[in-house]
C-alpha cells in the first residue's frame, strides 16, 4: 500500500532546518502544508531543501491543526538517512547537534508545564559526535543522561554501507493469549485520535502524560500509574488498525510473547487490555536510554569490549525466550534497546534489552486463534532475515542466532555480511555466498571472535551454534581476551 503524500510549504531555510531537526528527534514539529491530511496513520512528508531538492520524511498527523500549521510527528525514512539530514542542516547554517528547548517549553516554544520533556544528551565522549534523541520504541528520558565515560572507549569511524535498507515483511502468526482479557475482535470497535489522548486515564489507572513515538500501527505515550506513582510507556493501536483483525492479533501477540518473559535483558509488559470504548492498550516499563539502531546511526560502529557485550546480554535474553519456546524473529539493532544501569558494585554500566515482540513465534499452538500469515509469506526485517526465514520455513532459536549475528557484525564493522541490488538478489546471497569475513574489514579483530560471528552467520542453521546459551559462551570467551589494560571497568555509551 502506498502511503499518502504530504508536501512542506516551508518559509525559509531556517524553517526547513527545523523540520529537519525534528525528524532527527523523532519529535513533533508544526509544520506548514501545500494541502492538509486526509486521514490519520503513517504519510510521507515531501520536504524542499534548498541545494537538495526534495527530502522525503516519515509524518504522522497527531492533532488539530493550527495557524501555524500541522503537528506532524516526523522521523526519518532510514537509519541511513539520519547523516545525511545532519549534513543538510549544517549547511543551512543550523547546529549540526541539536539542543533541547528552554525549561519549561515545548519543542515549538510553547508552555509545557511538564518536566519530562523530550531533551537530547550527549551519545559519547567522542568529540563532535552528533545528538541523537532520547526517544525510544518504549520510553523517553525522564532527565540528562550521566556524563560520558572518562574511560577513554574510542569510537572508531564507520566502514562503508551498502545501500539496501528495506522495509519489513508482512505480518507474523501470533496466537491468542489464554490468560489475557477478552478482547472484542469485531470491526468497528472506536479507538480515540492521538491528541484526545492527553490526560485521558486508561483503565481507571494510567493517566497518559505526553506523546512518545508514533508508528505505522501504534502510538506510545508516557503514562503514569495512579495508584503506585510510577512513570509507565502505554502502546495504544490506532484507531484505524483497532478495527482490523490482524492487527488486534497481533497486538495481543506482542503482549502474550512478552509477558511471558521476566528477564533483565528483556523489556518488561506490565499490563494489556481494551478500555470500555474498544481502546487496545500495552503498558510496558518505560526505558531511559537508546536503541542500538540509533547508537549505530552516530557511532557508525562500536569498540569489540561494548559490541560483545551488549550481544552477550541479548543471547541471555534470547536464551531465556527459547527456553519458554518462543522465537522472537526480528532481532536487529532497532529492537535492541541499550538502558542506563548499574552493576552490584555501583558503577555506571549499559543494559541491553530485548524488545518488540511483535513478529514473535510461540512453540504451542492454540486451534482458537487463526494465523496472520498465508504460507510462504515473509515477516521479519530482510537485512538481518536468516536464509530459512527468507525462504518461509518453519523458524526455530537458530533463527534469531544468525540475526543476533548479524547485529554483531554490523556493530563491529559498520557494515553488513551481504548485501544486493534487491530482495531478490540479497537472499540469494544469503542462502548462496559465503559472508565476508570479519578479518577483510577488521585486520586485527581476534581469530576467535571471527570464528564465533561466522559459525553463527552460517547459512546451515545445523552448522550454526546449537542455542543461545552456546553462543553467548563463545562470546564471552572472545571478551576474555580482548585486551583491557586501557580500562578498569568496560567502557559504557549511555551509562557514565
Amino acid at each position: 500500500m502506498t502511503l499518502p503524500r504530504l508536501r512542506a510549504d516551508a518559509a525559509d531555510d531556517r524553517a526547513v532546518a527545523k523540520i529537519l531537526r525534528g525528524a532527527l528527534r523523532h519529535e513533533v514539529e508544526v509544520v506548514r502544508l501545500e494541502s492538509p491530511p486526509t486521514s490519520s496513520g503513517q504519510h510521507l512528508l515531501e520536504v524542499e531543501v534548498p541545494g537538495e531538492g526534495l527530502v522525503t520524511l516519515l509524518a504522522d498527523p497527531v492533532g488539530d491543526a493550527t495557524e501555524a500549521g500541522h503537528p506532524l510527528h516526523v522521523r526519518p525514512v532510514t537509519r541511513p538517512q539520519m547523516a545525511a539530514l545532519l549534513a543538510m542542516i549544517e549547511r543551512l547554517d543550523e547546529p549540526s547537534h541539536t539542543q533541547p528547548p528552554p525549561e519549561g517549553q515545548g519543542p515549538d516554544g510553547e508552555d509545557n508545564q511538564s518536566s519530562d520533556s523530550t531533551i537530547v544528551a550527549q551519545l559519547s565522549g567522542q568529540a563532535g559526535a552528533a545528538r541523537l534523541p532520547p526517544l525510544t520504541a518504549f520510553g523517553l528520558f525522564d532527565g540528562e543522561l550521566p556524563e560520558p565515560p572518562s574511560s577513554g572507549a574510542s569510537i572508531p569511524k564507520p566502514l562503508p554501507k551498502p545501500p539496501l535498507r528495506s522495509p519489513s515483511g508482512q505480518m507474523p502468526r501470533v496466537l491468542k493469549p489464554p490468560s489475557l482479557p477478552p478482547i472484542s475482535l469485531s470491526p468497528g470497535s472506536k479507538a480515540l485520535p492521538v491528541n484526545e489522548l492527553i490526560g485521558r486515564v486508561i483503565a481507571g489507572k494510567y493517566k497518559v502524560e505526553s506523546a512518545i513515538g508514533s508508528g505505522s500501527t501504534a502510538s506510545v505515550f508516557k503514562a503514569v500509574h495512579l495508584d503506585l506513582k510510577r512513570n509507565v510507556a502505554v502502546k495504544i493501536l490506532h484507531a484505524e488498525n483497532s478495527r482490523e483483525m490482524q492487527f488486534v492479533k497481533r497486538f495481543k501477540g506482542e503482549a502474550l510473547a512478552a509477558s511471558k518473559l521476566e528477564h533483565p535483558n528483556v523489556a518488561r509488559v506490565i499490563d494489556f487490555g481494551q478500555d470500555t470504548d474498544g481502546l487496545l492498550y500495552l503498558v510496558m516499563e518505560l526505558l531511559t536510554g537508546r536503541s542500538l539502531e540509533a547508537i549505530l546511526a552516530v557511532e557508525g560502529r562500536l569498540p569489540e569490549r561494548l559490541a560483545l557485550t551488549f550481544a552477550i546480554q541479548a543471547c541471555s535474553a534470547l536464551a531465556f525466550a527459547h527456553d519458554v519456546g518462543i522465537v522472537h524473529r526480528d532481532i536487529k539493532p532497532e529492537n535492541i534497546m541499550i538502558v542506563a544501569h548499574r552493576d552490584d558494585d555501583g558503577n555506571p554500566c549499559d543494559l541491553a534489552k530485548v524488545c518488540d515482540f511483535g513478529l514473535a513465534k510461540l512453540g504451542e499452538r492454540d486451534p482458537d486463534q487463526e494465523d496472520l500469515t498465508t504460507g510462504g509469506m515473509l515477516c521479519g526485517s530482510p537485512q538481518y532475515m536468516s536464509p530459512e526465514q527468507t525462504r518461509g520455513e518453519t523458524l526455530d532459536g537458530r533463527s534469531d542466532i544468525y540475526s543476533l549475528a548479524v547485529t554483531l557484525y554490523e556493530s563491529l564493522t559498520g557494515t553488513f555480511p551481504h548485501d544486493g541490488a534487491d530482495l531478490v538478489d540479497l537472499f540469494t546471497k544469503k542462502m548462496m555466498v559465503p559472508p565476508m569475513k570479519l578479518s577483510a574489514l577488521l585486520p586485527n579483530v581476534d581469530a576467535l571472535l571471527e570464528d564465533v560471528v561466522m559459525r553463527a552467520l552460517s547459512a546451515d542453521p545445523k552448522r550454526r551454534h546449537s542455542n543461545a546459551r552456546v553462543l553467548r559462551e563463545e562470546l564471552r570467551e572472545a571478551l576474555a581476551l580482548l585486551d583491557d589494560e586501557v580500562n578498569d571497568r568496560e567502557p559504557t555509551i549511555v551509562a557514565g
